[in-house]
This record gives structure tokens, sequence and C-alpha cells, in this order.
């Protein structure tokens, strides 16, 4: 089962990219996709064991396009003008949640691995909205340009925990 999480966790790459371009959007972003991840999983938690298997996709569906309406909402209304960049990022939120669901991401007992995905997540999108703010160049802010920071940033976390382990 870790493998298909971390497989359905990796959809949150894209997101990652699109914006990690300023602190403002990283942090809306960050704040919104917490806020709607944890209300998703508590809202699962509480319909799971009332719904069969068929209807506990379909319920996962709608209460994902729920919570990601509501954040795009709670988006525009505290700034309307980034709404719209982060409206298509909000809706892959929407698809990994049920993803994650199908994976059994939110089943009880993996608080562990939803924390870890969580730290990844977040070490991700700081490290890119930093070194993109660092770069300080319009040439960061284009999406390649993330592309060869996220590999450069992942290929160091290889390295670094490859470093520390004994052989």
């Amino acid at each position: 089962m870790s493998k298909s999480v971390w497989l359905a966790g990796a959809l949150i790459l894209l997101p990652v990219l699109g914006v990690s371009d300023t602190w403002v959007k990283a942090l809306v972003f960050w704040m919104v996709s917490s806020v709607i991840v944890t209300i998703y999983s508590v809202s699962m938690q509480l319909i799971r064991h009332h719904l069969s298997s068929h209807r506990l996709r379909m319920a996962s569906v709608l209460l994902a396009a729920t919570w990601i309406s509501c954040g795009d909402l709670a988006v525009q209304v505290v700034a309307l003008e980034m709404s719209a960049d982060l409206s298509a990022y909000l809706l892959l939120l929407g698809v990994q949640c049920v993803l994650l669901e199908q994976a059994g991401f939110f089943q009880p007992g993996q608080g562990r691995l939803r924390f870890r995905l969580f730290v990844v997540f977040s070490l991700l999108l700081w490290a890119m909205t930093l070194s993109r703010v660092l770069i300080d160049s319009h040439f960061a802010t284009f999406v390649p340009c993330g592309f060869i920071l996220l590999g450069l940033l992942l290929a160091g976390w290889q390295a670094w925990t490859h470093r520390s382990k004994p052989y």
C-alpha cells in the first residue's frame, strides 16, 4: 500500500512547481491545501463505515469536489487575483485526495504516513519557493526551470540520505 500512496502523492509535484514562484502564492496554497486535506480526511472518516465500496467512491469524489470548491471560494474572497492562478492546482488537489483515499491513505492507523507526506510536500514547496526567490530571475519563474530546480533538490535529498546510511 505504501508504494501506491507515494505514487498518488506524487501528483502534488505539479502544484509545487506551479505555485512556488512567489511566497504569497506558496503560502496561500499551503494553507488552503492543508485545511482541505484535513477536512476531507475527517469527513471521510465520518462516513467510511456507513457506505459500501461503490457508494464510498462516489462520496469520496463528491466530498473532494465540495471541499475544493469551498477552498476555491475562500481564495477568491481573500485574494481574487490569485484565485485564477490557484484554481487549477486546487482541482489537482481534489484528484489527489480521491486517489489517496482509494490507496488507503486516510484509513485509521496511517497517521505516520500522512505526517510524512505532509512534511515532504511542505519541504518541497518551501525549498522550491526559496530557491526560486533566491535566484530572483524571470527565468526561474517558468515551469521548465522549476522542473530543473526540483530535479536538483531531489538529487540533493537522495545524495544526503544515501550519505547518512552505512553500507
